[in-house]
Parts: C-alpha cells; structure tokens; sequence
C-alpha cells in the first residue's frame, strides 16, 4: 500500500466564492464551504500525535501503515480516534489495496 493511494474522500475542499454585496457596499455574503466532515476525517488520520497542542493525543499516524501489515491496530486506533471525536462509522475497511471509511456526526 503505498501513502498516495491511501486516503481518497468523494468531496472536495474548495472554497465557493460569490461576494455579494449591500446597498453600502459592504460584503454581505460570498463564502461557502463544503462539508467538512471528510477534511476532519483526514486530519485525524495523517497526525501524528502531539502535533496539535490542545489535543496531543489526536492522531493516527496513518502514514506509519505504508511499511506495516498490522490493520487490527489501525482499525482499533481510527475507530477510537473518531469516535472521540463524536463521529459514526459505518464502514471501516483497511487492507493491501487501502483504506475505505464511511462516518458521519
């Protein structure tokens, strides 16, 4: 399994803008974001822990698994990961050919 190949989300990170603006010209609205969910997701599973300092046990460390054929481990370590973090998972698959995760809050 190589680090490439391992994280792939269905929706995308971008930015909508569309300012518009009010009769003083001043912006009233014009940015939108996706759902976020996924870029949560994805932030949990490539930390390592200790690199965000409110909460230095966040992370998985998931690029550790390139080199490693231990998925218990992984699927034991996300599963805690996210649901600490309020989410649902409906599907956790890690195998040779990667890692498939459906959850939502």
């Amino acid at each position: 399994m190589t680090a490439a190949a391992l994280i792939t989300t269905k929706t995308g990170y971008d930015l909508k803008i569309k300012i518009q603006y009010d009769a003083q010209h001043k912006i009233k609205q014009g940015i939108t974001l996706e759902e976020t969910t996924p870029q949560n997701q994805t932030l949990i599973l490539i930390n390592n822990p200790g690199e965000n300092k409110e909460y230095p046990t966040l992370g998985c460390a998931i690029k550790e698994i390139t080199n490693d054929n231990q998925f218990a481990h992984y699927k034991q370590l996300i599963t805690q990961q996210l649901e600490q973090d309020g989410q649902t998972i409906e599907q956790l698959i890690i195998n040779q050919n990667g890692l498939t995760l459906e959850a939502h809050y």
